[in-house]
């Protein structure tokens, strides 16, 4: 088996196979069910039963490890406001009467619209200065295309062909960013001010503690530099194995199965390009482990160099 080598740039070959990929299958039509799927894990798994899983189930477990770290400061809704009294609730008037059917967790609901204030912070007045930082402000209409093209996909490519020629890269993808979080946290900056009213009615304590969380929340996520808190060693090869769930989904149903070093063979083009860290079998086949140590993605059996 050839070994990797870090020091290799990618070549020609190498660079085709990442764009194959995502040209087939764009990021954004990747992250969709991941997305969804991830939301439900944080949220507690509700209605698990019922629940139909739309992603390998090796998903899973990256998605309780983010849940432990990225995630580990974002209460649930269920931990921030429980109803007591559904009865009472429904025919309460005031927040007096609106006490005595509902428990409020005034530092987690903080924390909670601390959290989304931050993320909206960043993309609003922070995404663009990292993405020049990182070229993408300086790219020629060819790679701009391309790279939108890996994103976004050929039919949005095709629509705003002439937002790609006249504006820059980090504005595209800052706009889109906005785009992505305006539904959901957007709405949060605007109940924010009502929330401040609720706790300033129900009491000095509920103001206190609120504004505890959403101090929290707005540094147990991301810090101040917009990187995001908690990150485990594992987890860009978490990411990465999330972001080709679908070729994942095609080895896992393959007859006959493949193998960890067939999976391993296969990543090699994208650690050269630098989407996914350099890792060895060894490593790769104990981040494939079942789960507590590893997330599950049962292979075939690797073989030992003494029965190989």
């Amino acid at each position: 088996m050839e070994p990797i080598d870090k020091t290799r740039a990618p070549t020609p070959a190498d660079r085709q196979a990442v764009l194959e990929l995502f040209y087939a299958r764009p990021m954004i039509e990747r992250g969709r069910p991941v997305m969804a799927e991830m939301m439900w894990v944080l949220h507690g798994r509700p209605d698990e039963e019922r629940h139909e899983k739309i992603l390998p189930e090796y998903c899973y477990p990256i998605f309780d490890v983010f849940k432990k770290t990225y995630f580990k400061g974002l209460p649930s809704l269920s931990d921030s406001v429980s109803v007591t009294d559904q009865t009472r609730l429904a025919t309460a008037e005031t927040i007096a009467e609106a006490k005595q059917a509902v428990r409020v967790d005034w530092v987690n609901l903080g924390k909670m619209f601390g959290i989304g204030m931050r993320c909206l912070r960043f993309a609003e007045l922070e995404a663009a200065d990292d993405l020049n930082q990182e070229g993408f402000g300086d790219l020629s209409t060819e790679k701009a295309k391309e790279l939108c093209t890996v994103i976004m996909g050929r039919p949005w490519v095709a629509e705003n062909w002439a937002r790609i020629e006249n504006e820059s890269e980090d504005q595209i993808f800052t706009g889109l960013l906005n785009q992505s979080i305006e539904s959901g946290v957007k709405s949060l900056q605007a109940l924010q001010p009502r929330m401040e009213g609720y706790a300033y009615q129900w009491s000095p304590a509920a103001m206190s503690e609120f504004a505890q969380g959403l101090a929290e929340g707005m540094t147990n996520f991301m810090d101040a530099d917009g990187q995001l808190v908690g990150e485990s060693q594992r987890s860009g090869i978490y990411v990465f194995l999330l972001l080709v769930w679908p070729e994942i989904k095609v080895m896992l149903e393959s007859s006959p199965k493949k193998t960890v070093r067939d999976l391993h063979e296969w990543m090699k083009p994208f650690m050269r390009w630098g989407l996914t860290a350099y890792v060895d079998i060894d490593y790769l086949r104990d981040v494939c482990a079942p789960p507590p140590s590893g997330i599950g993605l049962i292979l075939r059996p690797l073989k030992t160099a003494a029965s190989a």
